[in-house]
């Protein structure tokens, strides 16, 4: 049995989904004229890989604006 401390693998089929919401999000902002920061896409990896929830990519944005100005 894991530890409660690890994290559980996702799913390939997760591991797709969670991609295309970000080539989603990604195509959305471009409509907008918006383009992500490639030096956050270490945030995004780690969504799609599962290291991360959703919800730790704002807060982890959020620490990237503040230490990169």
């Amino acid at each position: 049995m894991a530890s409660t401390l690890e994290k559980m693998r996702i799913s390939d089929a997760e591991m797709e989904k969670r991609r295309r919401l970000v080539n989603n999000a990604d195509h959305s902002n471009a409509m907008e004229g918006l383009k992500r920061d490639p030096a956050t896409d270490h945030i995004f990896e780690a969504f799609i890989r599962g290291d991360i929830d959703a919800d730790d990519i704002d807060t982890m944005l959020d620490e990237f604006r503040a230490a990169n100005g």
